[in-house]
């Protein structure tokens, strides 16, 4: 557990702890906890770090994002567009290797907007699925950010860590709609790690025509600017950031 200790004093330094691409020691469950699909993709590196250092992955797609689909993709249906959610999640984790067992969709409730609900039954099945799994370390996106459902997840996650009864380490990711982002910890990887990276991204079909007709970039592009914007970098260099916090 060399590399957590050491997370964790250059977080009480306020020192950030910065780490090339490789293997991360350890022995443990982790659970990317994805509010929605593709989620886990964005964070494709260190998830690919910590099963290269031994622990058993496992991702949970909290809700089915029907609302990020266009209706010329796939038509109106919001079922039929949590389908193709679905299947573009299932592709990508099959490209990065996870076993099909490992990835769950809770389908938790969604509002007409699109976010999830904070309801009774979504809170008792999420937390039900937390407990079950009992996971060492979460990879989940941090609390300050635009999107409701990451907000959400996040306060969720902290509310059962606390009393939970068993050390878990959180790692916060950045993301585009991140707000007020200071890193605690960044892994730095290259060219040919971003190729890999975007080929998961752009697994999701949907997002990437939707960026497209949005933004003018690709999936792929957009999310691969954030880790290439990172403060600090040299040419060709990227960065998944993380905020820290540990329970326990």
């Amino acid at each position: 557990m060399e590399w957590q200790q050491e997370l964790l004093n250059a977080q009480r330094a306020a020192r950030p702890l910065i780490m090339p691409e490789g293997p991360l020691p350890g022995a443990g469950r982790v659970l990317a906890l994805a509010p929605h699909p593709d989620d886990p993709d964005a964070v494709a590196v260190i998830l690919r770090m910590l099963v290269q250092g031994g622990w058993e992955m496992h991702w949970a797609i909290l809700t089915s994002s029907w609302s990020g689909v266009e209706d010329d993709f796939v038509g109106p249906s919001p079922l039929a567009k949590t389908r193709v959610r679905q299947e573009e999640q299932r592709a990508a984790a099959r490209l990065f290797g996870l076993p099909e067992a490992r990835l769950t969709f809770l389908n938790l409730t969604e509002g007409a907007d699109g976010h999830l609900l904070s309801c009774a039954d979504n809170h008792l099945r999420y937390t039900a699925y937390l407990s079950a799994v009992s996971p060492d370390i979460v990879v989940l996106p941090c609390l300050a950010d635009t999107n409701p459902t990451h907000r959400l997840n996040y306060a969720w996650f902290a509310a059962w860590a606390a009393t939970h009864g068993r050390p878990v380490l959180a790692l916060g990711n950045e993301d585009p709609k991140t707000t007020a982002f200071t890193p605690d910890f960044s892994i730095l990887f290259g060219e040919e790690t971003a190729v890999w990276k975007g080929a998961l991204l752009e697994c999701h079909r949907s997002q990437s025509v939707r960026n497209q007709h949005t933004r003018q970039m690709t999936f792929a592009e957009r999310i691969l600017r954030v880790n290439a914007d990172s403060p600090g970098l040299a040419p060709g260099q990227y960065a998944e950031r993380f905020q820290v916090a540990r329970w326990g």
